[in-house]
């Protein structure tokens, strides 16, 4: 494949620079992979987020979805040539609209932008100019009252202003800080896109990993023909499931994953062959030439589809112990169900459906991996490195000493960032394999392929007071929708009954929660998994019983 190379001539940040691209690149891989300028964020690649937001000749304009060549000879500030500290950034850090900050670049040379233009800007324009940039921490309210701080501070004299001034080295009197509102310590590293995400860190000659995904939703793997891509000039390594075949998990008790697809494929997506290669391009073109024969299984979809009865060879995990797709049965009783409706004089019963969330982080899934003498290093955008750390040393059969987790700073993760992920453990094996560092960052879609959202749920659920609207009992039948592995299901199952009472006293409480497989990406952990669908079920119900006994709710 021929590919042809063009200059470009760019002035970034007053510096200019010179490059040779191809006619694909965008102008946010050129500021982060050429000018090594990476307070520039990549969220999306599709021009939704706003992360990538630079300004191209004083202008905002959204580098991941802007061909590069298309600017030559144009002058570039990246969050970088806003130095040393901009007013606007002063406020941004004080005022707490600083959480990941993995949006914070973006959301700053966007309104930079829009502040030229717009010197006093009501609360209402602030927000329409910002309705491009994603903050998925902030709420954007804080974002929103930095901005209007700039502006009234800029409105001020300048002899009688502010000064924005950092606690970090001022010793002299520590108990002044006791009440007062404090910035995060890393804040001033965020708003100036110095601060490190895992795809930021610089890696020397690194080869680039992609994945083969699967297209069906449950299928038999017949034969899998690496060889057409392995002839591809610059496809270091090509690796399938059976080369990892150890099972892993959060939980312990719940192990059912591999690292990729190894007898059958269990929803849309699933990996099922890696390629190592020179770069991401090569790795996804040699992608298609592997040829994967498939034997089509009954899928299953629903809830109701997973409960009914089927044959051994239709189970999407044969370990389960009945013949349908149920994983986990979890049911607590206390006290008499019977002696609360003999109690009850008011009664409330609803039928819920829930749709399941995705956590729709700003930052993609990222990794990068390398051997040396002391073992594995592996920097990911994960939250909990002790998760990984246990699965990368039990699929690779090493000793726990000889893995290193690096976590860096993480662009929002909301629970789903908690598990340990299969591109983890592939790119480990592969840097394995081929003794160079290997690299990887997920595409938007990849990250809602990954999932590990909130569970689909079914919950019927009643309750009861007496006369004076004290809660006599409550009784809850529940039914989640796992997707195709374990994940923190077995605890999301106990935790839809356990805490659905919230703060109320209840002698007679009892529920049933059945988690199920289906042939659909994992749901995991999300902010208070298990808890929350529950919980406003409960609330509901208290509304009801307030009503009908003509009680004020509170």
């Amino acid at each position: 494949m021929v590919v042809i190379m063009h200059t470009l001539n760019l002035t970034i940040n007053n510096k200019p620079y010179h490059f040779l691209i191809s006619g694909t690149e965008s102008l946010a891989q050129v500021i982060r992979q050429k000018a090594d300028l990476t307070g520039t964020k990549i969220g999306c690649e599709q021009g939704t987020c706003g992360a990538c937001t630079v300004l191209v000749n004083e202008k905002a304009v959204l580098s991941c979805i802007s061909p590069a060549i298309r600017y030559n000879n144009s002058s570039v500030t990246t969050i970088e040539g806003i130095a040393p500290l901009h007013k606007l950034q002063e406020q941004f850090v004080k005022q707490g609209a600083v959480q990941c900050g993995f949006c914070t670049p973006g959301m700053v040379m966007t309104a930079l932008d829009f502040l030229k233009n717009n010197s006093n800007p009501t609360s209402h324009e602030i927000r329409e100019a910002l309705s491009g940039n994603v903050c998925r921490c902030t709420g954007y309210q804080k974002i929103v009252h930095a901005i209007e701080e700039y502006v009234k501070q800029n409105k001020i004299p300048e002899t009688s202003a502010t000064t924005f001034k950092s606690n970090g080295n001022d010793n002299k009197n520590l108990l002044s800080i006791v009440g007062t509102r404090q910035p995060y310590l890393e804040a001033e590293q965020k708003v100036t896109g110095k601060a490190d995400f895992a795809d930021d860190i610089p890696i020397k000659n690194p080869l680039y990993c992609r994945f083969l995904r699967s297209p069906h939703p449950h299928a038999k793997i017949i034969s899998i023909d690496i060889s057409e891509a392995e002839k591809m000039e610059g496809v270091k390594c090509i690796i399938t499931g059976k080369e990892l075949p150890v099972t892993f998990g959060v939980l312990p008790v719940s192990q059912d994953e591999t690292a990729m697809a190894v007898e059958k494929v269990r929803y849309i997506g699933e990996i099922v062959a890696a390629v190592a290669a020179e770069s991401e391009e090569l790795a996804e073109n040699a992608c298609k030439k592997i040829k994967v024969d498939y034997e089509i299984l009954k899928s299953f979809f629903t809830i109701e589809d997973s409960l009914k009865e089927i044959n051994e060879n239709e189970k999407i995990h044969s370990h389960g112990k009945n013949n349908n797709n149920i994983h986990k049965t979890a049911e607590l009783r206390f006290g008499s169900k019977q002696e609360g409706l003999e109690k009850s004089v008011t009664h409330s019963e609803f039928n819920f459906s829930y749709l399941g969330l995705n956590h729709a982080f700003t930052e993609p899934h990222a990794a990068v991996s390398w051997w040396d003498e002391k073992g594995l290093t592996l920097i990911s955008a994960t939250q909990v490195p002790h998760y990984l750390h246990r699965a990368l040393a039990k699929v690779l059969q090493v000793p726990l000493y000889k893995v290193r987790v690096i976590k860096p700073n993480v662009g929002g993760g909301f629970g789903g960032k908690s598990d340990p992920f299969t591109h983890e453990i592939i790119i480990a094996h592969l840097s394995r394999k081929t003794g160079k560092p290997v690299k990887v960052r997920f595409t938007r879609e990849e990250v809602f392929i990954n999932n590990h959202g909130r569970h689909p749920t079914e919950i019927k659920m009643n309750a009861g007071t007496n006369a004076d609207g004290i809660l006599q009992y409550i009784d809850a039948d529940i039914k989640i929708d796992g997707g195709a592995y374990g994940s923190f299901g077995v605890v999301t199952s106990y935790y839809n009954g356990v805490m659905l009472q919230a703060p109320y006293r209840v002698n007679n409480f009892g529920f049933i929660t059945k988690r199920v497989y289906t042939n659909k990406p994992q749901c995991g952990a999300m902010r208070g998994h298990g808890a929350v669908n529950p919980r406003f079920a409960m609330e509901v119900l208290m509304d009801d019983l307030a009503e009908k006994l003509n009680m004020d709710p509170c």
